[in-house]
């Protein structure tokens, strides 16, 4: 709230100074015009500033004695000084001092707020960049001027600053790569957590529970859902999951026949998105049947990633957006026509449920964002997770022969139904998942808590009520825990490998831990084995214009985001 207070005083500082140059330009072309009558001698002159009054007569004698009159007329700098000083002061109105005493209000507030800041605060000897401590614009540069590498900059100001550092004015950062034990430590050993207000009020779900500040108010509306997810439903969901795959292979067949160039992350987008709302909601979009899968959340939701992301220190702006028309809102971006819809059909929905109970409008309020954000959360990062894998297993021809030889042994019939916990068994094609989650991020911001108590790392005392935070991606990225972790190597999972005496599930972070880890984790996977077990089982695929550059994150919009100018995940199906 100050760094926005200081933005709007510097908005009214020059819109003032524009008006008071204004004034100065005016003033002084008047004392230019009386200059210029003095020197051609056309009106009488009673000098000022202790010079002898003299009276200009006719050109003629004026132009006589050029040097008594030169001495005799008062400089111009002096006549500028006194008498643009005094236009100025007296043509002030009650409106410009009202102007500059605002001015002055709101530097004197941004004065004392960076004193605070950079002074008094509780953080002020943690090690960063000053003006990292000094604003929240900093951050705002990069997630919205430079469009999202914010977590780039971190990682370049631990580098530079050392492996703790201060990252807003309130908040502490540590650098996951060179600790990847102490995420273990803060998110699951640390007892309760809270997430910080600013964290949560970015999305404009007050009311679900993963935008739940507190920690008890939070496990208590996880608790109202945790159930819903539970490994037992998943498992007795597989059918409708067969269902859905079955609707995606014949799709690819045809795909085949036509030899028509297939988008992948939008074909597992629009699986994940039609599992996800039968799963959840008893109702599916079908968009498995869109014409090449056009019909998608893809771009609504991306969309709503991207807004939500650059609303850092701006979330007064949330009730604005929420309270416009869907009609209009669908005018000025037509690709949230769907985000519109399933809002529309969620409150219609719950609203329906709760007929013949007494149920307040917060209720169905609460439960719709609830629902909002499993279907934001779920999809993308699920379709995500299959883009990647299923990319690299057709980038490198050798990685999808192995799925398929191990596949052939538990499927032998292509057709035949496959079974969770029995594709779970299957080492290589679990490696492959857990590769495919890894560089996937899952969510690409860093991810802040605060806890109750005084938090110790390397020497350094965090006090209790700071933000701490950590990325996923700097874990996913830990050369020393992930040899080569730019490489897809499905391999590293079924190494007796250890790290510090640990296995690497240990540091697998796809999901989060803790008592907010992802609360969809199990619906994801089970999606991810069910598809890439039926789809590497059943055809073949070569790789079309697309490279790795359209697979790695290049964008922090929380969600992680390729090169902005990438066409996708392409291919061609070759075989069925």
């Amino acid at each position: 709230m100050a760094s926005l207070i200081i933005g709007a005083g510097i908005l009214t500082y020059v819109h003032v100074k524009d008006r008071k140059a204004k004034k100065l330009e005016k003033a002084r072309e008047a004392q230019d015009a009386r200059y210029t009558e003095l020197q051609m001698g056309h009106t009488p002159f009673q000098a000022q500033h202790g010079q002898p009054t003299i009276v200009v007569g006719q050109a003629k004698d004026m132009f006589a004695e050029p040097p008594a009159y030169t001495e005799a007329l008062p400089r111009r700098s002096a006549i500028l000084a006194t008498g643009l000083g005094m236009d100025l002061l007296f043509s002030l109105k009650p409106s410009s001092l009202l102007d500059v005493g605002l001015v002055l209000l709101v530097v004197g507030y941004g004065l004392v707020t960076a004193f605070q800041r950079l002074f008094l605060s509780p953080i002020r000897h943690f090690p960063g960049s000053k003006l990292a401590a000094l604003t929240r614009w900093y951050e705002f540069y990069y997630k919205v001027v430079l469009k999202g590498p914010y977590t780039f900059q971190i990682q370049k100001l631990h580098k530079q600053y050392g492996p703790i550092i201060r990252v807003t004015p309130n908040e502490i950062h540590v650098d996951r790569y060179e600790n990847p034990h102490f995420y273990e430590e803060l998110f699951v050993e640390s007892g309760e957590l809270d997430k910080p207000d600013y964290f949560c009020n970015r999305f404009g779900t007050d009311n679900a529970f993963f935008t739940t500040s507190g920690h008890e108010h939070h496990k208590l509306r996880r608790g109202a859902v945790a159930s819903f997810f539970s490994k037992r439903r998943i498992t007795d969901s597989q059918a409708m999951i067969r269902e859905k795959l079955s609707i995606l292979t014949s799709k690819l067949a045809a795909y085949k026949q036509s030899g028509r160039i297939v988008r992948m992350d939008r074909a597992f987008t629009a699986l994940a998105g039609d599992v996800v709302t039968e799963f959840c909601f008893g109702k599916t979009y079908d968009h498995l049947n869109s014409p090449d899968f056009t019909e998608t959340f893809h771009e609504a939701m991306a969309g709503a990633w991207y807004v939500r992301s650059q609303i850092i220190d701006l979330p007064q702006l949330w009730p604005l957006l929420n309270s416009l028309p869907g009609r209009l809102v669908m005018k000025l971006e037509p690709s949230f026509h769907l985000h519109i819809q399933i809002q529309r059909d969620f409150e219609k929905t719950i609203t329906e449920l709760k007929e013949g109970r007494q149920a307040s409008n917060a209720t169905v309020l609460r439960l719709q964002q609830e629902a909002q954000v499993i279907i934001d959360a779920a999809i993308l990062t699920t379709s995500w997770a299959l883009s990647m894998a299923a990319f690299h297993l057709v980038n490198e021809p050798a990685l999808a022969e192995k799925i398929r030889l191990e596949l052939l042994q538990v499927v032998p019939d292509s057709s035949a139904p496959s079974d969770w916990q029995q594709l779970e068994r299957l080492p290589y094609l679990t490696g492959v998942v857990r590769e495919g989650i890894r560089p996937a991020h899952g969510i690409a911001s860093r991810i802040p808590r605060v806890a109750h108590r005084d938090v110790e790392f390397r020497g350094w005392t965090i006090p209790a009520g700071t933000p701490i935070s950590m990325t996923i991606v700097d874990m996913n990225h830990n050369e020393d825990v992930f040899p080569a972790s730019f490489e897809f190597r499905p391999e590293r999972w079924m190494e007796d490998r250890k790290y510090n005496g640990n296995s690497l599930e240990k540091y697998f972070v796809g999901f989060g831990k803790g008592p907010r880890s992802c609360l969809g984790m199990n619906l994801a996977t089970c999606l991810l084995y069910q598809t890439l077990a039926t789809v590497f089982r059943r055809h073949e695929f070569e790789v079309y214009e697309t490279d790795v550059s359209d697979t790695r994150l290049a964008h922090d919009y929380f969600m992680p985001v390729p090169r902005l100018d990438s066409k996708g995940i392409r291919m061609r199906v070759v075989s069925v």
